[in-house]
C-alpha cells in the first residue's frame, strides 16, 4: 500500500512539473530518456493524458470505477424491504447483543370475534391489550382482557355473561437459556361461575429453541390460587384456597416474513385435594347415594368425592402480517377442566378471527 501511495504522488508531481511553462522550456527530455527510461515513460504518459484525455489508454482504469459507482447507486436506489418488528419479548435479553440498559417497549391490541361451543354456544366479542417492556435482563408482560358474550349456556339464553382478566408476568434472564419468572393473575368469568379467581406464582423456565425463525420456551412454577364462586348457595361452598403447579409452553414459528404459526399450552394443577361435585339426585329422582355431604335444600348438586383439579388450555393460531403494524389472525382454542364447578361444563372450544395492531 505504501508503494502505491508513493507512485501516485510521484505521478501527480510529474504532471504538475510538465504543466509548468518554465519546466517545459528547461527540462532535457533526451537526457532523461537516456538516464531514467522508466520515469521518462511515466512523464510521457501523463503528458499524453493531459493533452488527450479521451485517449483509450487514459480511460483504461475508468470502467471499474464507473461500475462501482453504478453498483453503489443501484444498491442505494433499491433498499431492502422493511421487515415487521420481531416479537422480542419471547426472546432472551441476551439475544440482542447482550442486556441493554435502554428501555424497550411495545403495545399490542387485538380485537376478535369468537365462535364458541361447549360450556357456551354462540359468539363472543374479545378485546385484549398487551404491554411488553424490557430493561437490562428484566422483561415484563401486562395483559388486560375484556369479553362480552351473546351465547346460550346449557341451551338457555345466557344474559350478561362477562369475562375480565388482568395478567402480569416478570421474567429475569440468568443467561441465554435459563430464566426465572413470577406473576399475578386475577379474573372474573361469570360463564365459569367465578366471581373472582386469583393466582400468584413463581418459578423458572428454559428457552429450548431461540433462533430468528423459531422460539420455543417452557416455564414451570408453584403458586397459590383463590376461587370465589357466584353460586355459592348451590353446594354451600363460597370459596376455595389451594396450592397449584403452573406450566406454560409457547411456540412462535416464522414460516416467512409475513406468515407465522403461534401455539401455546397452559396447565394449572391443584396440589391439594378439592371437592368434586355431582348431581344430588339420580336419573330416577332419588337422592344420589354418592353424596358425601348434606345436600343444600333445593340444590341440584352435592359433593360426591375429592381429587386434584386440572385445567388445560391449548391454542393454535396462524398470523398474517399485513405490514409492520397490522396483522390478521385465526386461532383455535380448546379448554378442558376435569372438575368444573356446579352448572358448568368441563369443555370449551372456540374459533376466532382477529385484527391485531402492534406499536413498538
Amino acid at each position: 500500500m505504501a508503494k502505491l501511495h508513493f507512485f501516485y504522488a510521484a505521478t501527480l508531481g510529474a504532471s504538475a512539473f510538465l504543466s509548468s511553462p518554465l519546466a517545459a522550456q528547461t527540462i532535457d527530455i533526451d537526457y532523461l530518456k537516456t538516464t531514467n527510461p522508466e520515469l521518462y515513460q511515466q512523464l510521457m504518459a501523463v503528458e499524453l493524458c493531459r493533452k488527450e484525455p479521451e485517449n483509450s489508454s487514459c480511460q483504461a482504469g475508468l470502467p471499474k470505477k464507473n461500475a462501482a459507482i453504478v453498483t453503489e447507486q443501484h444498491t442505494k436506489a433499491e433498499p431492502e424491504a422493511a421487515r415487521p418488528p420481531g416479537k422480542w419479548w419471547y426472546d432472551s435479553s441476551y439475544d440482542q447483543d447482550g442486556p441493554d440498559d435502554q428501555w424497550q417497549h411495545a403495545v399490542q391490541v387485538t380485537v376478535d370475534l369468537e365462535e364458541m361451543s361447549g360450556n357456551l354456544d354462540g359468539e363472543q366479542f374479545h378485546v385484549e391489550v398487551d404491554y411488553f417492556s424490557r430493561v437490562n435482563t428484566w422483561t415484563n408482560y401486562l395483559t388486560l382482557i375484556y369479553e362480552k358474550d351473546d351465547v346460550k349456556q346449557s341451551g338457555v339464553v345466557a344474559l350478561d355473561k362477562k369475562h375480565y382478566a388482568f395478567n402480569y408476568g416478570g421474567r429475569y434472564d440468568f443467561n441465554q437459556t435459563w430464566f426465572g419468572q413470577g406473576g399475578y393473575i386475577i379474573e372474573q368469568d361469570t360463564s365459569q361461575s367465578l366471581d373472582r379467581q386469583q393466582v400468584v406464582y413463581a418459578g423458572g423456565g428454559i428457552h429450548i429453541l431461540d433462533t430468528d425463525k423459531v422460539n420455543l420456551s417452557t416455564m414451570l412454577a408453584l403458586g397459590k390460587q383463590h376461587d370465589k364462586f357466584i353460586n355459592a348457595e348451590a353446594v354451600g361452598i363460597g370459596s376455595l384456597d389451594y396450592s397449584v403447579a403452573y406450566f406454560v409452553e409457547q411456540l412462535s414459528w416464522h414460516i416467512s416474513q409475513s406468515i407465522s404459526i403461534n401455539q401455546s399450552v397452559s396447565w394449572l394443577h391443584s396440589l391439594e385435594s378439592l371437592p368434586d361435585l355431582g348431581p344430588s339426585k339420580t336419573s330416577g329422582g332419588l337422592a344420589n347415594p354418592q353424596c358425601i355431604s348434606p345436600v343444600v335444600a333445593g340444590s341440584d348438586y352435592c359433593v360426591v368425592g375429592s381429587g386434584s383439579k386440572s385445567k388445560l388450555e391449548f391454542i393454535l393460531g396462524l398470523e398474517y402480517q399485513i405490514n409492520a403494524y397490522i396483522s390478521l389472525l385465526y386461532n383455535f382454542s380448546y379448554e378442558k377442566d376435569n372438575m368444573p364447578w356446579a352448572g358448568v361444563e368441563g369443555t370449551d372450544k372456540s374459533n376466532n378471527l382477529s385484527v391485531r395492531a402492534r406499536f413498538q
